[in-house]
């Protein structure tokens, strides 16, 4: 009876289906861990140099953990791995550095990451209550959370929460050459458009990828000066987001978001 009880335990604290949120305060607590290559992290200083902070408390043991540890990637990349306006880490519970390195090599992690035992993961846990696992979160650059408990931890659902925040995705504004464009009807249903104003003529590329960086399109077309109009059949498209870039020779032009229902 003791085993069978300890097994629904375990698996009631990693397994976050209907709880609501795990994070049962409105502003975030100051807190400093060490990551698998001995870097210091400290919320504040880095709140207070203007970015969004995502945390991910993550057990290596954790059926769902494992499933959404990939999405969490993801959504890393389509921010800049940490190099634009939004930093992203994830925090393990009672792991040691070694175990939680296995589990990003398993799933091919590559943001920062600490441990439980080695790393103080576990006091940050202890900081928040978080009471099961994964929990991704979201801190503003104000120390005030704005997510709390996003559920579940798909790429999309962390890149919508983050884009309302005012996430801004790598290409967006200063890694984009200037240039007037934009997507209509967003979001779409069997097509939308991607309008775009170049200086002169060149062979333009475009890629549409979806929330898990699958590319689902790509093509080019002889983009002339001046205004120019894509269309792209979205009706086989499942609903989510949907990520477009287009680029000119070797520049990228453009990369935006947009949805489809």
């Amino acid at each position: 009876m003791k085993k069978w009880f300890s097994l629904v335990l375990f698996f009631s604290l990693c397994a976050a289906t209907s709880l609501k949120s795990q994070v049962q305060i409105d502003e975030a607590i100051d807190f400093s861990v060490k990551t698998l290559e001995s870097e210091i992290f400290d919320l504040y200083p880095k709140l207070d140099e203007g970015k969004i902070v995502v945390i991910n408390f993550f057990s290596t043991s954790c059926g769902p953990c494992q499933t959404f540890a990939h999405d969490f990637q993801v959504a890393y990349e389509n921010f800049g791995e940490n190099q634009g306006n939004v930093y992203f880490h994830g925090i393990n519970y009672n792991g040691t550095n070694y175990q939680v390195a296995q589990f990003a090599d398993i799933y091919q992690l590559f943001m920062p990451l600490s441990s439980g035992l080695e790393g103080g993961g576990n006091a940050a846990f202890d900081l928040y209550e978080t009471v099961s696992y994964p929990t991704v979160f979201i801190i503003a650059p104000d120390r005030q959370i704005v997510e709390n408990y996003i559920w579940e931890p798909t790429a999309e659902n962390i890149t919508n929460a983050l884009i309302e925040a005012g996430g801004v995705l790598v290409g967006n504004s200063e890694n984009a050459e200037a240039i007037q464009a934009h997507v209509f009807p967003n979001p779409a249903t069997d097509y939308t458009k991607l309008a775009f104003n170049i200086k002169k003529s060149t062979l333009t590329k475009w890629r549409v990828y979806n929330s898990l960086g699958i590319m689902v399109e790509q093509n080019e077309i002889s983009a002339v000066p001046g205004d120019n109009i894509i269309e792209l059949a979205t009706s086989n498209f499942t609903s989510g987001t949907y990520f477009v870039i287009i680029e000119a020779g070797d520049k990228l032009l453009y990369k935006t978001t947009f949805m489809v229902q």
